[in-house]
């Protein structure tokens, strides 16, 4: 789905969001788009690419680059909080590859196409974001700079792909992007690949070839990602049994969950929380 954004004659775009979830579909739109997540957690995805989400995280996503954030609110009294920067890559002309002293900034910009995320960014990061909101002339052009080249300094700033595929940045087709948010809403059901192919209107292989050339991934493994980043927010948010976070998103038994969260993850579901408990404590 193609999002048009009104910049009403300004270089760029800033306010914050704030509501109960994050309820954006699968989308993109001609700016690159900065998130600063202030409150909050769930999965992003950037391209074929899904990832975890939480307070301090700040992300990167390139022009034209389909994207979308999941939440989970775990108490609907806490709302879901972010600040949004949305800027063309052309917004000052050719001053970012054409000025020496910009080029860690257009460097940034392009890599972006992968998805950046720099994960519990500084506080000084937050402060330059929040000090936009709101701000006009030429002092929030000026600020505006200075986010950019501290953000293209920072050290720990990680891509999302390690590639991109030419393919993920056409138009997501709209039965397609219809299927990926319904399995965000309901990947803790049981998943028929027949049903959701019905929902289309296409046969199964029809759908999962489409689906595939959309997202990178086949429908099962996409959901199973999903399934995946639900449990490792659990991990951490929640005291609950691990086989029991397994069957709550989705996992039809204790050994597929530990299988497909190993692959995923690197490690086993009971290892991730304790090495998640190590820093969060």
């Amino acid at each position: 789905m193609a999002e048009t954004i009104t910049r009403r004659d300004r270089s760029f775009t800033a306010y914050q969001f704030e509501s109960a979830e994050f309820e954006h579909p699968y989308h993109f739109h001609h700016e690159t788009e900065l998130v600063f997540i202030t409150k909050g957690h769930g999965e992003v995805l950037v391209g074929s690419s899904t990832a975890s989400f939480k307070e301090g995280d700040l992300f990167l996503i390139g022009a034209d680059i389909p994207h979308r954030f999941t939440s989970h609110a775990t108490d609907s009294k806490k709302p879901l909080c972010s600040y949004v920067l949305q800027f063309t890559p052309d917004c000052f002309g050719s001053l970012f590859s054409d000025t020496p002293e910009l080029s860690r900034i257009a460097q940034m910009i392009s890599d972006s196409r992968h998805g950046l995320v720099i994960r519990s960014a500084p506080s000084y990061l937050f402060d330059n974001v929040s000090s936009l909101i709101g701000s006009n002339g030429v002092s929030s052009v000026i600020q505006f700079l200075s986010l950019l080249s501290d953000i293209s300094r920072h050290g720990q700033c990680e891509y999302l792909a390690n590639h991109v595929d030419a393919q993920l940045e056409v138009q997501p087709s709209t039965k397609i992007s219809a299927s990926i948010d319904w399995m965000h809403h309901n990947y803790h059901r049981e998943f028929d690949l027949e049903v959701l192919a019905n929902r289309t209107s296409m046969n199964k292989n029809a759908f999962c070839r489409a689906f595939k050339q959309q997202t990178g991934q086949s429908p099962m493994s996409y959901i199973t990602q999903i399934r995946a980043e639900a449990a490792a927010t659990l991990l951490i948010e929640t005291k609950l049994g691990v086989a029991d976070i397994g069957f709550r998103v989705g996992f039809p038994t204790v050994s597929s969950f530990n299988r497909n969260f190993k692959q995923l993850h690197g490690t086993s579901p009971s290892a991730y929380r304790k090495m998640t408990a190590i820093f969060t404590d």
